[in-house]
């Protein structure tokens, strides 16, 4: 009987030994984790980089699909839009005209070098040997005088031109345009294909101071080389045998 009592004594001891272990291992696994985080600072899945990214955004319940929605139609393959990680098509388009070009051309670089424009070259002047301007007198004839700068009617004097420039008289390349006129009325006209006479009288009057008044004649001068004068002679007509 005392055996008894001491292995039922045993029993008890250890079953009280057990349930004290079990105890102390709850009370170590309940009073640990809050002070782990202070003497640990154990990150959360918040703080780790990334950890967010892995939610996937919630649905709003507006777009969910309904069961009484209609099925979606597309467009024919050859209808469809790019896709928008297809490349566009790059269109082509003209600059913009600078604000200073007008033209809507471009302006060009300017890299210091201006073009100038051509100008238009100047004729020559032909090598004659002649210089400066004409110097022109009518050297008139003495033939039918009966006074000062006074002839008779009928008179027929003739006429020459004395042309001279800087290297000299002139005679040839030179021409005489002839303008006898009485009053307001120009009675003749001739041209002459030199300024110098061959012996010869360049202006004949004829008949044309058969009428008595005052007469003007002009001799207008040209040249080859385009120099130009000019020279008038003033006279009277009188009546007279």
């Amino acid at each position: 009987m005392a055996s008894e009592n001491s292995s039922a004594g045993k029993t008890w001891a250890t079953t009280m030994m057990v349930l004290g272990v079990l105890g102390l291992v709850v009370a170590v696994f309940g009073l640990v984790p809050p002070y782990w985080s202070t003497f640990f600072n154990t990150p959360s899945r918040a703080d780790v980089p990334g950890a967010q990214q892995d939610a996937a955004p919630p649905v709003p319940s507006d777009t969910a699909p309904r069961p009484d929605a209609p099925a979606a139609t597309y467009p024919p393959p050859g209808d469809r839009a790019p896709a928008n990680d297809e490349p566009a098509q790059a269109t082509s388009q003209p600059d913009p005209p600078a604000a200073d070009d007008p033209g809507g051309r471009g302006a060009p670089a300017d890299d210091g070098a201006r073009e100038e424009p051509d100008l238009p070259e100047e004729p020559e002047a032909l090598d004659t040997g002649h210089s400066g301007p004409l110097n022109v007198s009518i050297d008139m004839g003495t033939r039918g005088k009966v006074g000062p700068a006074t002839y008779r009617r009928g008179a027929t004097p003739g006429a020459n031109t004395k042309v001279y420039d800087r290297a000299g008289r002139i005679d040839t390349g030179c021409y005489v345009q002839w303008i006898l006129s009485r009053g307001d009325t120009v009675v003749q006209t001739e041209t002459s294909d030199r300024c110098r006479p061959p012996g010869v009288t360049l202006f004949n009057f004829g008949d044309s101071l058969d009428e008595v008044g005052g007469y003007r004649l002009t001799a207008d001068v040209t040249t080859d080389w385009g120099e130009k004068g000019s020279a008038t002679a003033t006279f009277t007509v009188v009546a007279g045998d």
